[in-house]
């Protein structure tokens, strides 16, 4: 009966110990996948979309170089600048991650309820500062400039809005843009209409369209876009940036406070470390520019 029973009870403990190593090794293989959500920008974080042009010849393939088959029924990929250097750093630490693209509505509710680890492309603000962590290297920063034909702007390389409104100078903006409210200290709305010396305009490129038609006199827009846009166009002998930067922009990758990541605060540390690196290194804006440049 002794023996019986001490057999049951090692038989017993045996299951018990190939149950445990079982839901360790199943827990080890499906490991919590670090969750970042962004809003869809162009250039920034955005579906891939590969254009196949149907006309062109096959391209021969270098065996030292095979190109991976295009699985026409696959996912579109998410990518971009912001989703490449966070996913850089990612694959460094050896973290498994994921990407989801949300909608703006959505993303602002998700930071504050911890429903993702990671969001990018954000704005720092006092609002969303109580709800995540913003680290100290942003992502990318863009610096709004005025922008004007080289024959209109004399001996100055600087113009502020003061100067600009004394001259009575017609400023482009883009439609749906948004602009600080110390642009628009300088061009207020005069009797519920859009302030005399501003012009709307669909884009940076219809900017340097009506710029050119003499249709506007300046336009506002970021040197970092413009610069590669111009450079494409064809119109960096006729169209000249200002030297002084009117107001910038910061966009940073956050870490929600509410978000229930495994080891957060060594995740922390170890993003901000490699993200200090890639500034370091100038990879960060090799990046940007990249990206850029193919938007355009």
């Amino acid at each position: 009966m002794l023996i019986r029973k001490f057999l049951f009870f090692k038989k017993s403990s045996l299951i018990i110990i190939i149950a445990f190593f079982s839901i360790q090794k199943q827990l080890i293989g499906e490991e919590k996948k670090i969750k970042i959500i962004a809003e869809e920008v162009q250039m920034h974080s955005f579906y891939e979309v590969i254009k196949i042009d149907p006309k062109a010849p096959p391209k021969k393939e270098d065996p030292k170089n095979p190109v991976e088959p295009v699985d026409p029924n696959a996912p579109p990929k998410i990518v971009g600048s912001d989703v490449e250097i966070v996913t850089r750093i990612l694959k460094k630490l050896k973290i498994p991650f994921e990407v989801e693209i949300v909608k703006w509505n959505e993303l602002v509710p998700m930071i504050k309820e911890g429903k993702a680890d990671i969001a990018l492309g954000i704005q720092k603000s006092v609002l969303l500062k109580k709800y995540a962590y913003f680290p100290r290297t942003s992502l990318r920063t863009r610096n709004y400039i005025f922008h004007r034909l080289k024959t209109e702007i004399g001996d100055s390389e600087t113009l502020s809005y003061e100067e600009a409104v004394a001259k009575n100078l017609i400023v482009g903006i883009v439609v749906g843009f948004t602009y600080p409210k110390e642009f628009w200290d300088f061009y207020p709305y005069e009797n519920l209409q859009l302030n005399r010396l501003l012009y709307e305009t669909k884009d940076y490129k219809d900017n340097i369209i009506k710029l050119k038609q003499n249709k506007i006199d300046l336009f506002i827009a970021d040197r970092e876009r413009t610069s590669a846009l111009l450079k494409k166009l064809g119109a960096e002998e006729t169209v000249f940036q200002y030297r002084n930067v009117l107001y910038w922009r910061d966009y940073y990758c956050v870490f929600p406070n509410k978000a229930q990541y495994p080891n957060k605060e060594k995740l922390l540390s170890q993003f901000e470390r490699e993200l200090y690196k890639m500034k370091e290194k100038d990879e960060i804006p090799v990046i940007n520019e990249m990206w850029i440049e193919k938007g355009f």
